[in-house]
Formats: structure tokens, sequence, C-alpha cells
């Protein structure tokens, strides 16, 4: 199943889950929920550390839910949704040989984050929360026809975020993410070896933020930056018989990946 098929999938699970809770006793004033829906223009930046240096540069388009339990302070439930992809400038080199090369990258890719969130409320309709999230991002990485990586990154993010009902007000969030758990699958026995081990980049601190203007009550226009930083991953063995190379050992190098988007939400309720 492609990311895009996976991310369909995981967007219809988070609303019937949210239909759930507003069913579940169990847990008072779930129902009483802000829900937004967004779209997103972005522009993404992967580099790798190798020689010559991989830099992959070009426009992303996403869409995404937004699910916050309605609560004026204390603790209180949230969960984010996204899918995204795009077709970006590849600059860099080839395999083996390290020839430069240059080409186009596709990228697909789908998200969920569930938040745990204490909030604190002024006199004048301003909140403060901190916020405490725990995700999985999953994503196709498409070099070629024939050459692919899939990425699947499960992280905890803990920040700071303001919000207020007045429109023509602004709102900032800042924090940092931490990836707690790495998977990449270079799909290698596709291209030439003889055995396809797992990748598993290096985990790296990285930070977050974004700034919004509440240009009416229910719509919000926010600037954001996001993405992640990957430390050189351990080397894996396996054979490129085909390639007339023979053993060799493969590494995923330190790679920093950056989004800054600008996105449009409307608040449902």
């Amino acid at each position: 199943m492609s990311a895009v098929k996976h991310g369909k999938a995981a967007l219809s699970w988070a609303l019937d889950i949210a239909m759930m809770l507003c069913a579940a006793v169990v847990i008072p004033g779930i129902c009483r929920a802000e829900i937004s829906l967004n779209g997103a223009i972005e522009y993404l930046s992967w580099k790798e550390t190798t020689t010559p240096q991989v830099k992959e540069t070009g426009p992303l388009f996403a869409l995404g839910i937004a699910y916050t339990q309605d609560r004026d302070s204390g603790a209180l439930f949230a969960y984010r949704g996204k899918l995204w992809g795009g077709t970006v400038e590849y600059d860099g080199s080839t395999l083996f040989g390290n020839t430069p090369t240059a080409s186009r990258t596709g990228y697909a890719g789908f998200g969920n984050e569930l938040q745990a969130r204490w909030r604190r409320s002024d006199a004048l309709d301003s909140n403060v929360d901190i916020v405490l999230g725990a995700g999985v991002d999953v994503w196709r990485r498409s070099l070629s026809s024939v050459q692919k990586e899939d990425f699947a990154i499960g992280y905890l993010r803990l920040g700071v975020e303001s919000s207020t009902d007045d429109s023509k007000q602004w709102s900032v969030s800042l924090g940092l993410k931490y990836p707690v758990w790495t998977y990449e699958d270079a799909h290698l026995d596709d291209i030439g070896f003889d055995s396809n081990p797992t990748l598993r980049p290096g985990r790296e601190i990285s930070p977050f933020g974004s700034l919004g203007y509440r240009l009416a009550r229910n719509l919000r226009l926010i600037g954001y930056y996001d993405g992640f930083r990957f430390s050189r991953s351990a080397p894996v063995q396996t054979n490129a018989v085909a390639m007339g190379v023979g053993p060799v050992a493969l590494v995923q190098p330190a790679t920093t990946m950056s989004v800054f988007g600008l996105k449009l939400e409307y608040r449902l309720r």
C-alpha cells in the first residue's frame, strides 16, 4: 500500500476515533471540542552530509485536521493529523562513484500526533498551553522509478502554544522535537543488492515553531517551521553483486529535513 493510501486510512481512522470519543461518557466534556481543517503550501529542504552534498528543495502541499478538547483551563486532549506530498529538485550524486547528478524526487507521507495539554487562561480570553505530543510520521522518498526509501519516525514533542478566539490577534508556538524511534527501508534489493537490511537514522533534537494571525473568528493564517534532524546511522552490510561491486557498508548520512509552511486553518466548531 502506498504512503498516500496509508495517509487516507489514517485520516479516516482519526475521524472515527474522534466520533467514538464523543460517544464515550467515561471522558466528561470530550465532545466540547474545537475541530478545524487546514490546507498548506510548504517548502522542503532535505540535506545529507555527503561529498558532494545531497540537497533537495521544492514545494509540498498538505491537508490537515486538528481536534482540541474545549476546556478553559487544566488538562485536555488534542489530536493532529496531516497528509502531504509533492515533487522537489534533487541535486546530489549517484550511489556509487559520487558522480554529480540532478533529477527530481517525489515525496508522499502522513502524520498522526496525540497531545496532552495543560492550559492556563487569563482575563483577556487568551490561552497558554504546555504541550506534550507523541506522534508517528511516515513518508516515501522516491528518487527514481526503481530507487525509493520509506521512513517511519516515532517522536516526542514538547512546547508552549498560545491562542485566542478574538479576531485580529496573534498566536505563537515554540518547542523541541526528539525522534525516539527511527526506521528506514531503502529497498536495496530493488536496486541490485542481495539483501535489504534496515537502516536506523541517528536521533537528534530539532526545533519547531509557528506564528499565526486570526483573520476572523473561524479563520486563521499560520506560518510555521518543522522537521527532523538525524545523525549518521550505524552501517549495514550487504552485497552489490549485480553491480559488480561486492560487499559494501551502507549508511544513512547525517540529514536535516526542514519544512517551512504557510497554512490556512478553518475552524468548524
